[in-house]
């Protein structure tokens, strides 16, 4: 152990300690033995130098770094970088958070992430709400920032679990995205387009490529969903759920659904009540 270092001061966090710092070539930090918390760390811009069983890490942009509790952490500004804008974030885990933090290790203890374009600013993004949710404090502004950390670590742990949505082309993923939000809005395979800067046939084409169907086929699906919501938790009539899916002819519906269900709306509504009896 070098004892001449000084060590650096332990966070106690119960559940949450959070910061911005943008620093230069003196900041450094020692603690051999780690802390009693997770310890999450993200590269704004500039690099930190990470040091950890013998080996070490440039953390850059789009990287961070999770310290499990008692894991030896040893970081400074990266020396070739100069500077180092991270955020950060000493916590305790809620219980259901387990398998969000399962993370690639760098050493024992310590796991690193390189995130996705997507992903990484959505990280970023929920970081920075935790950051003002506990500035504010208030009424349950801690649960708030919570919310926020716990939505950083989703985006994370989809990023290690290679979802999907997070490789579409920013175009495609802009048009889910809409359609998700308005499944019931009439379909325009033109505004669609637009909407994502392409014109309808190359944007029909990236669509399939990438989703494996196409965009009337998904928004179709989206719609048939949204049906089956209302039908299994209203009492809506049919005719009714029809509109509020978007779908103008009630009976075009009810081919379509059962077309996708194996069943006609009704019997899905009786086979659900039948399930909650």
């Amino acid at each position: 152990m070098n004892r001449s270092r000084p060590l650096t001061p332990h966070v106690s966090a119960d559940p949450l300690v959070c910061g911005e710092f943008d620093e230069g070539l003196h900041y450094t930090n020692w603690r051999p033995h780690g802390s009693a918390d997770w310890l999450l760390i993200y590269t704004l811009a500039g690099a930190g130098k990470i040091v950890a069983d013998g080996r070490t890490l440039i953390l850059g942009e789009r990287q961070v770094l999770l310290f499990r509790p008692g894991a030896p952490q040893d970081y400074s500004t990266d020396p070739s970088a100069g500077r180092w804008a991270l955020r950060w974030v000493h916590f305790v885990p809620k219980p259901h958070w387990e398998p969000w933090l399962a993370w690639p290790e760098f050493a024992r203890g310590t796991g690193a992430l390189r995130l996705a374009a997507e992903s990484a600013e959505r990280f970023a993004q929920a970081l920075k709400r935790m950051l003002t949710a506990s500035r504010l404090g208030g009424v349950a502004g801690t649960d708030l920032a919570l919310n926020a950390l716990e939505e950083a670590l989703i985006w994370a742990h989809r990023d290690v679990a290679g979802d999907r949505w997070l490789s579409l082309d920013a175009r495609i993923r802009k048009a889910v995205d809409r359609l998700a939000a308005d499944p019931a809005r009439p379909f325009s395979l033109v505004e669609l387009a637009r909407t994502c800067g392409l014109s309808p046939s190359r944007f029909s084409h990236l669509f399939k490529a990438q989703m494996r169907t196409t965009p009337r086929q998904f928004s179709e699906k989206l719609r048939l969903e949204l049906a089956g919501q209302l039908l299994t938790h209203t009492n809506l009539p049919v005719r009714e759920i029809a509109y509020k899916a978007g779908f103008v002819d009630p009976l075009y519906f009810s081919r379509r659904f059962g077309r996708r269900f194996g069943r006609t709306p009704l019997e899905a509504r009786s086979r659900h009540n039948e399930k909650a009896l």
